[in-house]
């Protein structure tokens, strides 16, 4: 009950953006590692596809492997949503055939959006299409994406939390790092606003927010 965005940024850097009318959608459903690639596991999570799906991509499967792999062994397959990009930007997806509707998945090119219990499949264009049109800092793009997503419909039951993820090459593994984000919205009437609030915050903390960074 969760819709999603995975991509791949021109600089090399992934990230995921999420939301759901469930509680702590960021503990479960995304998966980042710069040096490997992302992905997201959703409707009927099966939690094991994160730890192992990056386990795969290091390894050297590409994403559609991976998918293959991760969802022929699981015998609930058919309520899983499962989205990967490898670290090329391939990407791939799966959406079993008993997600509660309307439920999908769209490619594009570095990214891919996936839903399930959505209003409408606009909400996957509206995911994609925002982000592929958008310029600047990947997080607020990722963030627009996902407003957008919740303005076409969204979840159709509602909202809850929302999480926003990014890894990127220029990870130093300091404190204050611009590259690296990892901001959750547990339980709240408006998770894509507060995850904006705090996404602001943290770029007030790491430097981003301050022009004299941009662009380095």
């Amino acid at each position: 009950m969760t819709y999603s965005l995975v991509v791949r940024d021109r600089d090399g850097s992934f990230g995921v953006v999420t939301a759901s009318k469930s509680l702590a959608v960021g503990a479960s459903v995304p998966a980042v590692a710069a040096d490997a690639g992302a992905l997201v596991t959703q409707a009927h999570t099966n939690t094991t596809f994160a730890e192992r799906g990056i386990t795969q991509l290091r390894a050297g499967f590409d994403a559609a492997r991976t998918v293959e792999r991760l969802i022929s062994s699981d015998p609930g397959r058919s309520l899983r949503q499962l989205a990967v990009l490898g670290p090329a930007g391939d990407a791939a997806a799966w959406t079993g055939p008993d997600c509660t509707e309307a439920a999908g998945h769209l490619l594009g090119p570095g990214c891919v959006a996936v839903g399930n219990c959505l209003s409408g499949t606009a909400v996957l264009s509206a995911l994609r299409d925002t982000f592929l049109a958008s310029v600047g800092a990947l997080p607020h793009r990722l963030i627009a994406a996902l407003a957008s997503g919740e303005e076409a419909g969204g979840d159709r039951r509602g909202r809850q939390s929302a999480a926003l993820r990014v890894a990127g090459p220029a990870d130093d593994g300091s404190l204050r790092c611009a590259a690296r984000v990892d901001l959750r919205v547990d339980d709240h009437g408006d998770p894509v606003g507060e995850l904006r609030r705090l996404l602001a915050l943290h770029d007030v903390f790491t430097g981003a927010a301050d022009p004299s960074r941009r662009g380095r």
